[in-house]
């Protein structure tokens, strides 16, 4: 058995939402993965959003929120 590390990047997390939604940013967080390694910025601030206890569908329209400000800003 191993143990799975996934490094996440804020572009990365822009194209995910941008291609599969919030489904995909949510797998690609919590899917398959014992750690995460988040680039300073958007991929953390999503990071640490998930783990906060709070409402899900609040939890996910923040994210949802912050994922298309941060993309806005980087056209």
């Amino acid at each position: 058995m191993g143990f799975h590390k996934r490094y996440i990047e804020n572009e990365q997390v822009i194209s995910l939402y941008r291609n599969g939604g919030i489904k995909s940013v949510e797998d690609w967080y919590t899917r398959g993965v014992d750690a995460l390694i988040t680039e300073t910025g958007l991929a953390s601030d999503v990071a640490d959003i998930l783990h906060k206890d709070m409402d899900e569908i609040k939890k996910w329209n923040l994210i949802s929120e912050m994922i298309s400000n941060e993309s806005i800003k980087t056209l």
